[in-house]
């Protein structure tokens, strides 16, 4: 196990958990065109969500960093998003900071400074290590994964992981289920890093949720998720692994239908001129005939 900077840490080669979002049985191909371990993998671009949620991370977990790590900029014509020309040459100038603009920043220092205002966020923060980042080999499939933890403490009942995710959504689509959002995959990782350090699974992990719509800073809830729960996000990253081990074999082995889909898709005419359509396993499928 290692720990990394920041910059290291998302230039380094390894299966992540921003890359498991992208996974899918139906266009496994989307997965590979981000895979850090893919020689021709499209680079992520740092957009206005990426920008603002590094913003908000670290002026809640690492604040001392805010001034070395960000350029803020006057709102201006031409500043709409970081797409323009006009930003684009504020970002092509200033390579080595995120920049924003002047209204992204206030608006995230309120709702951080609100955040950090509530008791229990503040019984979270304290003794925590923050930004932790790791790297590690899985022992099921030799891949290189990596994850990155907002916040790890060790208290009497164990190891406690903390994220703090803002969202548009209403917190009754989170309640649904962790999958509804993708965040098991962030579970999943964050556990099997810990597994990886630790040799024990977090006992428990706490999502910090919080509106991330202007007025609604106060909007603030803790999901909390046991280590039954946890145990099952574990399972679900471990079987996608085992999938993107084998087609990354093959891949090595230069098949070219290594990262196409093994769903076949059918449509089916329904009542009253309505169709339905589903997705199987062919190779599944075709085993029990």
């Amino acid at each position: 196990m290692n720990t990394l900077t920041d910059k290291e840490y998302f230039a380094y080669p390894a299966i992540s958990k921003s890359q498991l979002h992208a996974w899918t049985r139906d266009n496994p191909m989307a997965f590979w065109r981000g895979c850090l371990l893919n020689p021709k993998h499209t680079p992520v671009e740092e957009n206005d969500a990426i920008a603002n949620g590094k913003l908000r991370h670290t002026l809640l977990l690492e604040p001392h960093k805010v001034e070395s790590e960000f350029l803020v900029i006057e709102d201006g014509k031409g500043l709409s998003s970081r797409n323009t020309q006009a930003f684009k040459k504020h970002i092509a100038d200033n390579p080595s900071v995120t920049v924003v603009k002047q209204s992204e920043y206030d608006l995230a220092k309120l709702q951080i400074e609100t955040l950090k205002s509530y008791k229990p966020v503040q019984d979270l923060l304290a003794g925590a290590s923050v930004e932790q980042a790791f790297f590690w080999t899985d022992k099921a499939t030799n891949l290189p994964l990596k994850a990155k933890l907002d916040l790890i403490k060790r208290i009497k009942e164990g190891v406690l992981i903390v994220e703090y995710k803002t969202t548009g959504k209403s917190f009754d689509q989170i309640e649904r289920g962790l999958d509804v959002m993708g965040w098991h995959w962030d579970a999943g990782m964050q556990c099997k890093a810990v597994q990886a350090k630790y040799g024990e699974m977090p006992f428990q992990m706490i999502f910090v949720v919080q509106s991330q719509a202007e007025g609604e800073e106060n909007r603030i809830r803790l999901f909390v998720v046991d280590q039954v729960d946890l145990e099952t996000c574990v399972y679900y990253v471990d079987r996608v692994l085992a999938e993107i081990n084998e087609r990354y074999g093959q891949w090595g082995l230069g098949n070219p239908a290594a990262w196409k889909t093994k769903l076949a898709h059918h449509t089916f005419q329904g009542y009253q001129n309505t169709a339905f359509s589903f997705a199987f396993d062919k190779e599944m499928a075709e085993m029990g005939n």
